[in-house]
C-alpha cells in the first residue's frame, strides 16, 4: 500500500489520541506500554510503532489505517439507520474508551439476562 503522508503519522497519532479522548501522552503510553517519552517520539518525530503497539492502539478504538496512511476505515451511516439505533450509535461515539467498555459490559449483561 502507498504511503503518501507517511510524515504525518505523528500528528495523526495524536489526533486518534484526542479523537478517543485520550488526554494525556501518560495515557497512551500506558495503552501501549512504553514511556511517556516515547509517545513525544511517536507524536512530534514520527518514530515508527511496531506491530505490537499497533494492534494495542486498534484495540482501543484508534483507527491505524488513519495513523498509518491518512485514510479513515469506512465508517457505517448513521443517516441509513432506524433513529433510536442511530441515537445510539451516536451517544455510543462520543463516549472515552473507559465509558465505551462500561456501557458494552452493561448491554451484554442486559442482553444475556433477556434471553
Amino acid at each position: 500500500m502507498k504511503n503518501d503522508d507517511f510524515f504525518n503519522r505523528g500528528e495523526r497519532l495524536k489526533e486518534e489520541r484526542k479523537r478517543l479522548d485520550i488526554k494525556t501522552q501518560d495515557e497512551l503510553a500506558e495503552i501501549i506500554g512504553v514511556a511517556k517519552n516515547s509517545i513525544s517520539r511517536y507524536e512530534k518525530h514520527n518514530a515508527p510503532l511496531s506491530t505490537d503497539q499497533l494492534d494495542k492502539l486498534e484495540d482501543h478504538g484508534f483507527d491505524i489505517s488513519f495513523i498509518l496512511w491518512g485514510r479513515r476505515k469506512e465508517q457505517l451511516n448513521v443517516d441509513d439507520l432506524p433513529e433510536d439505533e442511530a441515537k445510539l450509535l451516536n451517544l455510543y461515539r462520543s463516549l472515552g474508551y473507559e465509558a465505551k467498555k462500561g456501557l458494552l459490559l452493561i448491554a451484554e449483561t442486559y442482553v444475556q439476562q433477556s434471553r
